[in-house]
């Protein structure tokens, strides 16, 4: 998972490694299972039957903690946003106290409300953190079953 001082474009950028990485081996998770399961027909071996279990139970289990993963990164998501409301509402009251010691002093903390104001930042990598949370499960699994029917070919 990033963290907040990593570079938001890395992070999106090893998000879309990861997608692509999972739609390549979900392709080929496909392609193997089908081909599996057009051979087996009606007759599905022990083995056979495992694997189609295992297709249904992972894909439930995935769906599960992806769906939990979103719900936490909300909560992170929700106690980042009342910290930011709060650190804006503290650099208005800043601002309102500067503009009456001097110009330069008023200046300054406009400033400083302004650039707290428009920093993206934290949104941009709260996001990330989210979209990773959730695929993460996903990306896992469809690794995993990859590596397991590679070896197995």
């Amino acid at each position: 998972m990033s963290q907040l001082t990593q570079d938001p474009f890395a992070t999106w950028h090893e998000l879309a490694q990861k997608t692509q990485e999972m739609w390549l081996d979900s392709a080929f998770v496909f392609s193997q299972r089908t081909q599996m399961l057009a051979q087996v027909g009606m007759n599905p071996s022990a083995a056979d039957q495992a694997e189609i279990t295992q297709m249904g139970v992972e894909k439930l289990e995935a769906v599960g903690e992806s769906s939990l993963a979103a719900w936490q990164q909300i909560g992170v998501m929700q106690q980042a946003l009342w910290s930011r409301a709060l650190q804006q509402n503290q650099a208005a009251i800043a601002m309102l106290t500067a503009s009456m010691a001097s110009p330069q002093a008023a200046l300054a903390a406009q400033q400083q409300y302004s650039n707290q104001l428009l920093n993206p930042e934290p949104f941009t990598q709260a996001s990330a953190d989210m979209a990773h949370a959730i695929l993460h499960p996903v990306h896992k699994r469809t690794t995993e079953n990859a590596e397991r029917l590679r070896e197995n070919d």
